[in-house]
């Protein structure tokens, strides 16, 4: 994962370099990761995965084409990237505009996510969000109680929370289960994302579980859908 993010980020820092736009055919595989400091084959990889998200696409014969705009952040929810990496590897600096974390009582969506009694105390960490400090999305993570108190000492407003359960506390991040719902922005999301009040955001809920299926934290995202593009691979099989 971290070759991909790497190879997606040079590979958004080359297009705009060059102001390369949609349509703009990219140099041959060989040119490309000779450019980029990279091994064709980890090149090829990548850019398979990169098709899947529906930034670029293949002629056959022909070369591989720019299909997205590349001023706005791009993720795909096949895969599953915090906040930070998403921002990092689009070629923006990460940040934090508001930190706030706290004990609260559980409501019955938190209690039911994270499989704990109901009206348990939570701590529950709010962060703005910014890409090349402008705020681009509201973050809202709830923890289930093995991990609470790992949490509670740290005070660094742009921890990764991916990173920090995997290397520094060693659990190893299963799947997720996510839910992409449009809502319009209420007046206090306008406030926090600096952006206008009944416009379009888009709201992912998810459950992010170890290796064995318990829940490690609780997520609610508001997402500025001007500043991030999510895209979804959708596979048809046969029935």
């Amino acid at each position: 994962m971290a070759t991909y993010l790497a190879i997606k980020k040079s590979l958004i820092d080359y297009i705009k370099l060059n102001k390369l736009k949609v349509g703009d055919k990219l140099p041959t595989e060989n040119d490309l990761a000779e450019k980029l400091g990279v091994g064709r084959l980890t090149l090829r990889e990548a850019l398979k995965v990169l098709r899947e998200e529906g930034l670029f696409y293949t002629v056959h014969g022909i070369g591989t084409f720019i299909s997205n705009n590349f001023e706005q952040i791009n993720d795909t929810i096949d895969i599953n990237l915090g906040i930070t990496e998403m921002i990092a590897s689009a070629g923006y600096a990460p940040g934090v505009k508001m930190f706030e974390k706290k004990l609260v009582k559980s409501k019955k969506e938190v209690t039911d996510a994270l499989n704990i009694p109901e009206n348990s105390d939570v701590f529950v960490c709010k962060r703005i969000r910014t890409a090349n400090d402008k705020p681009v999305v509201y973050s809202i993570d709830y923890f289930a109680p093995p991990i609470v108190a790992a949490f509670l000492g740290k005070n660094d407003e742009n921890i990764s929370l991916y990173k920090f359960i995997e290397v520094d506390m060693g659990i190893n991040i299963g799947n997720s289960i996510a839910e992409i719902t449009p809502i319009n922005c209420s007046e206090e999301l306008a406030v926090k994302l600096e952006y206008k009040k009944s416009e379009p955001l888009l709201l992912i809920k998810q459950i992010t579980y170890d290796k064995k299926g318990a829940p490690l934290f609780f997520t609610k995202e508001y997402f500025r859908p001007d500043r991030f593009k999510i895209s979804l691979n959708r596979r048809r099989i046969k029935i």
